[in-house]
């Protein structure tokens, strides 16, 4: 054996002590890894890609349907879950969800003529005077400011 009792208890701190470092410093990556933060401020693009997507499959999902009407064994109609449901605030819900698709669509649309605004030359310049001569959003700068804000 060799070693003294100080000997053992000074490699034991020794190796306690870089236990404890390579514990903080896993904790540290594992945060890093699950921020959604820092993956919008790295891949805002694809991030705002996936938004915008997401958006329209689960439009796509929830999307108006016709059902077949069922009918009583008198044959008269039975009411739709929506016809029953309409005083209880389906159609505010169903406007709101209108507004925030709007919302994510003006999103990606301003986010997206930025990020051509950086990668093509004279782009920003060119929109703004087409969008002039269409009578364009008057509200392109408060768009951005939002986004980038």
């Amino acid at each position: 054996m060799g070693e003294t009792t100080s000997q053992i208890e000074s490699h034991i701190e020794n190796k306690r002590a870089d236990l404890h470092s390579n514990l903080n410093e896993l904790q540290s990556k594992v945060k890093s890894a699950t921020d959604w933060r820092q993956y919008f401020q790295k891949y805002t693009g694809t991030m705002v890609a996936a938004a915008f997507g997401g958006g329209i499959l689960i439009s796509a999902l929830a999307g108006k349907k016709s059902p077949t009407p069922v009918t009583t064994s008198s044959g008269s109609p039975v009411p739709s879950v929506t016809q029953r449901s309409e005083g209880n605030g389906t159609h505010e819900i169903l406007e709101t969800w209108d507004t925030i698709k709007t919302a994510l669509v003006g999103v990606a649309a301003t986010k997206f003529k930025g990020m051509l605004g950086e990668v093509v030359p004279g782009f920003s310049e060119h929109l703004t005077k087409t969008e002039a001569k269409k009578g364009g959003p008057s509200n392109v700068r408060s768009a951005e400011t939002i986004v980038e804000g």
